[in-house]
């Protein structure tokens, strides 16, 4: 990720640097000394705006050996009027050896000394003592600064792999946390039913024969076999098998079910407004997904004062939802399941946390349908929001 940055800031930078030197150039008039320069500078510095604009991602040794190439036309044109040009070559190479492999640091300092030295060759002083020795200098002067762009690159590399092991470090402790907190959140919930069990048993021993202590056993018991239930269902979509799964039909039947109370939802006189398009088809678990639906539904169901709205779009209808970020995924279209109910909706301060296990407001919730209902969407490729609904209370967001 730096390197991109880095040649960013390169690509950059020359193109000011550019515009900057053939504007001063101008005001001391160049043009007019030596108009040769001034039209080098001048395309060089096209070259760099073409280069700012255009490929802006995509990294070439061409940019280096182009700022190399014009750097040692400018000097040649000038040659032994502009001496300090040659200070020029170092951006390049500093830059390269930030950049390119370390293997390859000394391409572009060998490249510019045989460059420069073309140029006393052409002058015809290339023999001398002098020229030779400026020559090396200037060779040596390239090296040490291609050495010491590697060993910025290496030290960046490391910071950058050190700044890489602790987000990595810290994305594995949120999960030890969210597993911990889990952990002692279903000690807590299977904590309860058993200590029931106990005294039941405990009753049961003792020879008080009632109904009420045998009840109280039948009834925790088939609450720690649905909290378990719920649970290993929890972690379970991932490996289910995968179909057609049709749903304005999986929406209609779960709707039909809860007016008949089918589903152990009291339906009483709330209104249920289904509003579905047709063939509207997501690769999926049928059953998986009808519980997840179900669990969502019944929550809107129960949150709701008079009425709950559900719905199934294609993704764009809505001007509010295009702003959200598409995925891949093996529809042609994407499509929106919204329930939304006029309740209280979700307070703020679990809104955020609304999908995790064992976070309920319900006074008897388990806290795991939405959980679970959670894992189920994003396992198949979709995902779940949670909003203000226009009616009152809270909004179900689904998109696949």
């Amino acid at each position: 990720m730096y390197l991109s940055s880095f040649f960013n800031y390169y690509r950059i930078g020359r193109f000011i640097f550019a515009l900057a030197l053939l504007i001063s150039f101008q005001i001391v008039g160049l043009p007019y000394a030596i108009p040769r320069l001034m039209f080098i500078l001048a395309i060089y510095s096209f070259i760099a705006l073409l280069r700012l604009v255009v490929f802006t991602k995509k990294m070439h040794y061409f940019d280096f050996l182009l700022d190399i190439v014009f750097i040692s036309a400018m000097v040649h044109i000038s040659f032994s009027i502009y001496s300090y040009l040659t200070l020029l070559y170092l951006f390049p190479i500093f830059f390269s050896s930030v950049i390119i492999k370390t293997k390859k640091i000394f391409l572009f300092p060998i490249a510019s000394v045989l460059l420069y030295g073309a140029s006393y060759y052409i002058n015809g002083i290339i023999a001398e003592k002098e020229s030779i020795l400026n020559i090396f200098l200037h060779f040596l002067s390239f090296s040490l600064i291609a050495l010491a762009g590697d060993n910025l690159k290496q030290k960046m590399q490391r910071q950058e792999q050190h700044i890489k092991n602790l987000e990595e470090e810290k994305i594995k402790m949120k999960g030890y946390e969210r597993l911990y907190r889990v952990s002692a959140d279903l000690a807590h919930e299977l904590r309860n039913p058993l200590a029931s069990i106990s005294a039941a048993v405990q009753f049961l021993n003792e020879g008080r024969n009632s109904k009420e202590f045998i009840d109280m056993l039948n009834t925790e018991t088939k609450r720690l076999t649905s909290l378990v239930n719920d649970f290993l269902l929890f972690s379970r979509p991932s490996d289910a098998s995968k179909e057609d799964v049709d749903l304005p039909e999986t929406l209609k039947s779960l709707v039909t079910r809860v007016k008949s109370q089918e589903s152990g939802v009291n339906y009483s006189d709330k209104k249920i407004i289904l509003n579905v398009i047709d063939n509207a088809k997501i690769v999926a678990n049928r059953t998986f997904m009808e519980i997840a639906l179900n669990n969502i539904i019944k929550n809107a169901i129960e949150a709701a004062e008079s009425e709950v709205r559900i719905s199934l779009k294609v993704k764009g209808q809505d001007s509010k939802i295009m702003s959200w970020e598409s995925r891949e995924n093996h529809n042609a279209n994407q499509y929106l399941i919204e329930i939304e109910d006029d309740g209280r909706g979700i307070d703020d301060d679990i809104k955020d946390r609304i999908f995790e296990p064992f976070v309920t407001t319900k006074a008897n919730g388990t806290g795991l349908g939405l959980a679970i209902a959670y894992r189920i969407i994003t396992s198949f490729g979709g995902n779940i929001f949670v909003d203000r609904s226009s009616i009152g209370g809270a909004r179900f967001t689904i998109v696949f």
